[in-house]
């Protein structure tokens, strides 16, 4: 992660950041999207140098490419503007406990719909992209998600993450099993 921050603003007032992906794509979100993340929020509250900001650098994220970045701010995104009120969609929900609980049920259906619509190997990417931006919200979701996928079956892990049955040699796992044999005493 780059020790500057680009910070602009945008014409409609709202403050935003340069991300740039490991491949070098180059994002720019509003602050209050990329402040989901403990990660970059800590960048932008460590940035004391307005001469670092002016310089246009941005947030380097290192270790998450370009399409994965993408659809982690889109759920960054959409949360957002969820907690600010006002959604991204033209069900703007009314005032009060009914509004809350509108807007509520419209970011479930946003996560439900988000995460069913990545393959296993998106899936797997947000999981790390997540962790690593300290996104939790999004990282629960993808935990949950491969949970149900897998549904705590061994032969479903072999697959999904493609473990031969066989990865011991023969020789390995005797010798494995006498050394554990202890164990069961």
């Amino acid at each position: 992660m780059g020790s500057a921050a680009s910070c602009d603003v945008m014409s409609g007032g709202v403050k935003t950041i340069t991300l740039i992906s490991a491949d070098n794509e180059r994002f720019e979100v509003p602050e209050a999207a990329a402040s989901l993340s403990q990660v970059i929020r800590n960048a932008i509250n460590n940035n004391s140098s307005a001469a670092a900001v002016a310089t246009g650098g941005g947030i380097q994220l290192s270790k998450i490419p370009g399409k994965v970045l993408a659809k982690v701010l889109e759920y960054c995104s959409k949360h957002a503007a969820a907690a600010a009120g006002g959604g991204s969609s033209g069900d703007a929900a009314s005032s009060g406990e009914a509004g809350n609980d509108n807007e509520e049920e419209l970011v479930r259906r946003f996560d439900e719909e988000f995460i069913d619509g990545v393959d296993k190997f998106m899936l797997y990417d947000l999981e790390l992209g997540a962790f690593y931006l300290e996104i939790e919200g999004l990282e629960d979701l993808a935990c949950h998600k491969v949970r149900d996928r897998l549904e705590k079956r061994a032969v479903e892990i072999r697959k999904t993450f493609r473990i031969k049955d066989n990865y011991f040699a023969p020789p390995d796992k005797e010798d494995d099993d006498d050394k554990k044999q202890w164990l069961f005493v």
